[in-house]
């Protein structure tokens, strides 16, 4: 359909009912950041026929850092996403996103190239590549990506576009049949490989499936997943999500600690993951383990075993509907991402100690109203708080005020992953 009539489409309150299918609030202004997207595709490539496609952001509910080590994990895709207009061109895929033009990829001479390390061209370049050597057909493209998920933070920005440049090629070259598995661990070959960054499977896995899951990794080739259909309403609470404010772009040496000294700990066993390791085994031969590799690694394998229990036990309650039990599991959660995993402070900062700030004012300003836990990599991103709804509005009023206006956001999951809208 031609990018002009579409733009009709939204301005006629057409397809309003198709917004409303996603999104649960603020339908006027996703009218309004359609339209934008729509005609900013127009003034960058002209008008022709687009598709439009969609992608959530992530929220990490349990299972910090557990990926990796083929663990469990308890996630939330999120209402804040990425569109993209779309179209095909013959050869190069040439991406907008943000504003930001992306130099443009020849799409029948792709390689790695070490120089373009760590920048958005290696992602894409990564995916085109992974999808090629799977003998899916690729081909060039002109994308506008309108993107609300704040980069560096723990809300998947970054596997969110690996999923979008996978769906784009899914929809544009090979019908929509492309499964989720291999877009996930695509998106995650293009993030180690090409992007040069160590990340397990979960960011992937909840942008692309989309809903309330918990997903068991100890097949990566084939993850189990299974959807919780969880609304936080029912009791009385509501999950905010709170911007430490502080970028963590030159924290990668920190988040690649985590896995590296797990996996020392699972060699010391003869095994390549923690989840090879009996916690049995481990615990009866910890002495041994600080002895050989050190404390901080002990501390954040132990960290991994009791996580992959909590993991069970949270999925468990909330199938019941004991939200106080699993409201007490995600404290637990959170003490031991503090004092076992540390993925709270960058190595070295006492001057800047933003998301241990935001969590410590948290807890002493709900008192029993909400409990708080480090979201995704940790060491400066975000926080989760799950709070009482008649605390809400002043805990977001509070935490604006300490961190910064427009710091907390109350986070709405949902249930689409990966789509083609139009």
């Amino acid at each position: 359909m031609q990018a002009s009539l579409i733009l009709k489409k939204l301005s006629s309150g057409e397809l309003i009912p198709l917004l409303k299918g996603i999104y649960s609030e603020n339908i006027d202004d996703q009218l309004s950041r359609y339209r934008d997207a729509l005609q900013s595709f127009i003034d960058y490539y002209g008008d022709q026929d687009v598709m439009i496609l969609s992608v959530p952001g992530k929220c990490e509910i349990g299972g910090n850092h557990t990926d990796h080590q083929h663990g469990r994990v308890l996630a939330s895709a999120i209402q804040l996403d990425s569109i993209c207009i779309v179209a095909k061109q013959e050869r190069y895929a040439k991406v907008i996103y943000n504003e930001l033009s992306i130099n443009e990829i020849d799409t029948e001479n792709i390689k790695y190239n070490v120089a373009k390390k760590g920048t958005m061209e290696s992602l894409i370049t990564g995916v085109l590549f992974g999808l090629n050597q799977k003998n899916y057909h690729i081909g060039g493209f002109n994308a506008y990506i309108d993107c609300r998920i704040p980069r560096n933070v723990g809300l998947g920005s970054s596997a969110n576009f690996n999923i979008m440049i996978g769906t784009i090629i899914n929809y544009l070259y090979n019908e929509g049949k492309i499964e989720n598995q291999y877009l996930v661990q695509i998106g995650r070959f293009a993030t180690n490989t090409f992007y040069c960054k160590p990340s397990g499977l979960m960011n992937e896995c909840v942008c692309c499936v989309g809903g309330f899951i918990k997903v068991d990794f100890k097949d990566t080739n084939l993850p189990d997943i299974h959807k919780l259909n969880i609304d936080f309403s029912n009791f009385d609470y509501a999950l905010c999500c709170v911007n430490s404010n502080m970028m963590r772009s030159d924290n990668t040496v920190d988040y690649d600690t985590i896995p590296n000294e797990m996996i020392k700990v699972a060699n010391f066993f003869k095994k390549d993951v923690l989840r090879e390791v009996s916690f049995d085994e481990f615990m009866k031969n910890y002495r041994l383990v600080r002895a050989r590799v050190g404390d901080r690694p002990a501390l954040r394998a132990l960290h991994f075993f009791k996580e992959e229990d909590r993991v069970l036990k949270q999925s468990e309650a909330l199938e019941k509907g004991d939200f106080n039990t699993f409201l007490k599991l995600v404290k637990e959660s959170g003490d031991s991402t503090f004092k076992a995993l540390q993925n709270i402070y960058p190595q070295g900062s006492t001057r800047h100690q933003n998301i241990g700030t935001a969590i410590v004012l948290s807890e002493n300003f709900l008192g029993e109203d909400g409990v708080v836990k480090v979201n995704g990599g940790g060491f400066s991103g975000t926080m989760l708080a799950f709070v009482k709804t008649d605390r809400i509005s002043e805990y977001v009023t509070y935490m604006d005020s300490v961190i910064g206006k427009g710091s907390c956001h109350i986070i709405h999951t949902r249930e689409q992953g990966a789509i083609r809208l139009l």
